[in-house]
């Protein structure tokens, strides 16, 4: 009996010690879009015909990637995450309403106000926040070892109501101590 509730109270005890597992996002939630992405994707068994270039080399591949290997592609932009931080709650300066010079896209711009790893998010959507055409963000990090930079884009289209990912890019560089700096460039396109 006394054996008993020693197991009920040390039961209870951890259950009221699990933290709430409810995420805030800031200002933008990459994981969110990127989850939904993966889903269709895997749904319609696209194929992605990718190019990569580091400096002047260049290489050419169509593939079909399951699963892993989507969430592996589009790991990448999870990184953008890092806007979200606590930390960069005020050092974001946010535009919206803008029009896009290039496209008939409103723009909703997040300019960081100091110097941090992302200095500015942009999303491109058509009429409503909820119709994400195109998602682009500025990265950079700096330590004593390396520096690199790099420009990600994501395009999304319309398909019955849904936006799903056609393209994206990553553009770069990265300088090593005692290293050449190397740019590369990766472009995608999915294939439904």
């Amino acid at each position: 009996m006394r054996f008993s509730f020693i197991v009920i109270a040390l039961a209870a005890l951890f259950v009221s010690c699990q933290k709430n597992q409810t995420v805030t996002k800031n200002y933008f939630d990459i994981d969110s879009l990127i989850d939904n992405q993966l889903i269709y994707l895997r749904e319609t068994n696209a194929s992605l015909t990718k190019t990569a270039s580091i400096d002047k080399d260049q290489d050419e591949a169509t593939f079909k990637p399951d699963s892993a290997g989507w969430a592996n592609e589009l790991e990448a932009f999870r990184h953008l995450d890092i806007i979200n931080k606590s930390i960069y709650v005020d050092a974001y300066e946010i535009t919206d309403g803008k029009k896009d010079e290039n496209s008939n896209l409103i723009v909703r711009n997040f300019q960081a106000t100091r110097e941090i790893p992302i200095e500015y998010f942009r999303i491109y959507y058509q009429d409503s926040p909820k119709r994400i055409r195109k998602i682009e963000a500025s990265l950079s990090e700096q330590n004593t070892l390396y520096f690199t930079a790099r420009t990600f884009s994501m395009e999304l289209e319309d398909v019955k109501d849904k936006m799903v990912l056609s393209a994206y890019k990553i553009r770069g560089i990265q300088k090593m101590i005692l290293r050449d700096s190397v740019t590369f460039q990766i472009s995608s396109k999915v294939n439904y």
